[in-house]
């Protein structure tokens, strides 16, 4: 938790900074990913992750991760740019600026159309990015390679990968009618709003890292990753391992 809650913190500071602060904090985001797995696999081997391995998934491949970081980046520009066809920018600006959409764009339905179309095009974005920095990180595959076994990875699993978002989707249905409930029960109190959110943020986020380290672990039944705890309890570094023809 204490992970989690460091994570947060610093990606919250980041934002903080106008517009250079979502990027550095997209970039950085494959290697906070490892940082998560890395907790993972040492937790997977009784070992108890603490707060400095906050930082672990910069010590190894940090500069595949950070190019893996940068096509995240531009593949989220895209998906928005494509979805600005729908809704001229509104989506985008959104996202992007924090600018809500006007009345107008939610009445005429083109800001859920341009939702809906982004979610469409994002989807194969999501399954080359999803194993990408465990692949790259964990067997030493580059950028291109470990997004192209990710890819394909997520489209051979495809029913899985669906089961796994609907569960997120009804978990996050679930879990705004209990906000709804909460706010009507507190009378929309921004500030007590705000702290609820981040209790339920920081409780349901290593849930969610867990989940990703172990649908990694299904598919490619890594057997190196799995070593990377027992690498850290004997002192060392995670294992890296050519990859695989």
């Amino acid at each position: 938790m204490s992970l989690v809650l460091a994570y947060w913190l610093l990606i919250a500071l980041l934002n903080e900074v106008p517009h250079a602060g979502a990027v550095v904090s997209t970039l950085l985001l494959p290697a906070f990913s490892m940082s998560f797995m890395n907790a993972c696999a040492d937790a997977g081997h009784g070992l108890r992750p603490s707060i400095r391995m906050i930082f672990s998934g910069f010590r190894h491949r940090l500069s595949t991760l950070l190019v893996v970081g940068g096509l995240y980046l531009l593949s989220i520009l895209l998906v928005l740019g494509i979805a600005s066809l729908v809704d001229g920018g509104t989506l985008f600006r959104w996202i992007a600026r924090g600018v809500p959409p006007p009345e107008t764009a939610i009445a005429d339905g083109s800001v859920l159309n341009a939702l809906l179309l982004a979610c469409v095009v994002a989807a194969p974005s999501l399954m080359a990015f999803w194993f990408a920095p465990p692949l790259a990180a964990w067997r030493n595959m580059g950028a291109a390679q470990s997004m192209f076994y990710s890819f394909f990875a997520g489209l051979r699993n495809w029913r899985a990968f669906a089961m796994y978002g609907l569960a997120i989707a009804m978990a996050g249905l679930a879990m705004s009618l209990i906000i709804a409930v909460i706010a009507v029960a507190v009378r929309g109190n921004p500030a007590l709003m705000r702290s609820i959110m981040l209790g339920i943020t920081i409780g349901l986020l290593p849930t969610i890292f867990a989940s990703f380290y172990y649908s990694y672990q299904d598919i490619f039944a890594d057997s190196e990753a799995t070593l990377a705890g027992d690498a850290r309890a004997e002192g060392g570094e995670p294992p890296a391992p050519e990859a695989d023809a």
